[in-house]
């Protein structure tokens, strides 16, 4: 769980930071993305997850509600990164009626395979339960919605390595390494389908991928402020 507190810690951070502005609305979708996601690794943390889950009306409601936290922070990130390498048709397949279409058809697959999977204990991705195929599916759906935005935005991000900013260039590496490490992760969930022993690996991936892409974001807007300051 310390890549979960890592996670959670530089959103955090992010977020807070750009609070201020978002208030004024400036830059609102960064501080909703960045909370959102934050938000959905506290609530994976075991201590968060049981003292919520306690309160919630039905046993492991909380994994879902991170699932929703997540699906949401990474589509408005998304949007906001499709926007920045000005990427209409991207954007449109992000949070227009198609990437509308994607979020909702991939939770709604998530909710109907929660309520036919029989989890046996309180577990984030109900981890305690993966001898279940269709638990082991659950948890493969949920790598998918990721994937499919990394796989949008990968052109685009990529091309920021050859940037004569160093920051850009570090945003964009760290951008495109947590993107691909998205994609790997879902390939390893359909892995995982057949090869329960392999969900372990997928769980290493995901945090990996989640931080790199959490200094990623973090990096961009505070570089953006810096070279703000410095203009003013």
């Amino acid at each position: 769980m310390t890549i979960a507190f890592l996670v959670v810690a530089v959103l955090a951070a992010l977020a807070l930071t750009r609070l201020p502005g978002a208030i004024r609305g400036r830059n609102p979708l960064v501080v909703a993305s960045a909370f959102a996601i934050a938000l959905a690794f506290a609530l994976i943390t075991p201590e968060v997850y049981r003292a919520v889950d306690g309160v919630l009306p039905f046993e492991n409601a909380t994994d879902l509600l991170a699932k929703l936290l997540l699906f949401t922070g990474l589509l408005l990130a998304g949007t906001q990164v499709a926007r920045a390498y000005d990427a209409p048709r991207t954007l449109r397949f992000v949070s227009g009626p198609p990437g509308a279409l994607v979020f909702v058809g991939v939770f709604v697959v998530e909710v109907a395979l929660f309520v036919a999977s029989e989890p046996t204990g309180r577990a984030a991705d109900l981890a305690l339960d993966l001898d279940q195929g269709v638990v082991r599916l659950y948890s493969t759906v949920a790598t998918a919605y990721p994937a499919y935005l990394f796989a949008l935005l990968l052109p685009h991000v990529v091309r920021g390595v050859r940037s004569s900013q160093t920051s850009a260039r570090l945003t964009s590496l760290l951008l495109s390494a947590g993107g691909v490490l998205a994609i790997v992760r879902f390939a390893i969930g359909l892995v995982t389908l057949g090869v329960p022993a392999a969900y372990p690996v997928g769980q290493i991936v995901s945090g990996l991928a989640a931080v790199l892409v959490a200094l990623g974001l973090a990096l961009a807007f505070f570089a953006r402020r810096l070279r703000s300051r410095a203009a003013r």
